[in-house]
């Protein structure tokens, strides 16, 4: 066989030997895929009741990361909040008060309103209070009250959301790790864009639980006060304003024609029945006659 003969079938040899190992690598990677999806049922992914940790991983003798999970913070988590409804002496003296005691317990308002009726001047405030001076501050408004109508307080432990969030979020930044492992690993167009779709789907639970436990730890490291202060107005007689007696006349007379021309209508609107009434009267005085 002359050399013109063996380069082609060189050629050929390696083309077959490169797709075999090509086709291999995809199986191989087909079944690491495999493998995360039976973790994630493993570990009711999604589900209500998620497990702790993923599962050891299958492939390469490394461990899917049982022990590079962060130790639970046990700590527990309160969220706290808080009504006070109370009558002040003068509602501008207090709110010049009350910001005192705002800046001096770094607490903010974030809401505020106002509601003027005739017997009484209300002003509503939403509170935002760091936890370890929320004491400070509930007590430190007690004393501008002349009258406290009601005052009550909740706490909320959410250590178990909390934990439960903090897991799911660690099982995904973990699937993440893997999905990225594997991307690295695709040498095919459709391996790649099925990883892709996988790793989206995972990063947006990410941002999801990391918004769901950036609020949680606003709520318990800020506890809320929803306070209303009130001032009651002094009271005041207004007499009714009276007509004099010459308007008193007017009006009688005008309510006196009123009520004839009232009179008036009225019985012209029961022709109907004046009508009827005479062809009866005359029907019997035919019959007599």
């Amino acid at each position: 066989m002359n050399i013109a003969m063996k380069k082609p079938l060189f050629i050929l040899m390696s083309i077959l030997i490169l797709s075999s190992c090509e086709s291999g690598n995809s199986n191989y990677l087909g079944q690491e895929l495999a493998d995360v999806e039976r973790e994630k049922v493993a570990v009711g992914y999604g589900n209500p009741n998620e497990s702790m940790k993923l599962s050891a991983d299958s492939y390469s003798g490394r461990a899917m990361a049982t022990s590079n999970f962060v130790e639970q913070d046990q700590t527990s988590k309160i969220i706290t909040t808080a009504d006070l409804n109370m009558e002040v002496a003068s509602l501008e003296k207090f709110e010049a008060s009350l910001n005192e005691l705002l800046s001096k317990y770094k607490a903010n308002v974030t809401n505020q309103s106002r509601n003027d009726s005739d017997r009484r001047l209300d002003a509503y405030f939403t509170i935002r209070v760091p936890q370890d001076q929320f004491n400070n501050l509930f007590d430190g408004l007690k004393p501008f009250a002349k009258k406290i109508e009601h005052q009550s307080l909740n706490q909320q432990d959410v250590t178990e959301q909390f934990i439960d969030v903090e897991t799911r979020l660690k099982n995904r930044k973990a699937l993440e790790a893997r999905y990225l492992e594997l991307l690295k690993k695709a040498n095919n167009v459709n391996d790649m864009l099925n990883i892709e779709r996988q790793l989206n789907q995972v990063r947006s639970e990410i941002e999801s639980q990391e918004g769901r436990l950036k609020y949680l730890n606003d709520q318990v490291d800020m506890s809320t006060i929803q306070l209303n202060a009130y001032e009651v107005k002094p009271y005041v007689y207004e007499p009714e304003n009276q007509d004099n007696f010459g308007q008193r006349i007017l009006k009688s007379l005008a309510n006196g024609w009123a009520g004839l021309i009232n009179g008036i209508m009225w019985i012209i609107g029961l022709w109907p029945l004046f009508l009827v009434v005479g062809l009866v009267v005359l029907v019997v005085k035919k019959r007599k006659a």
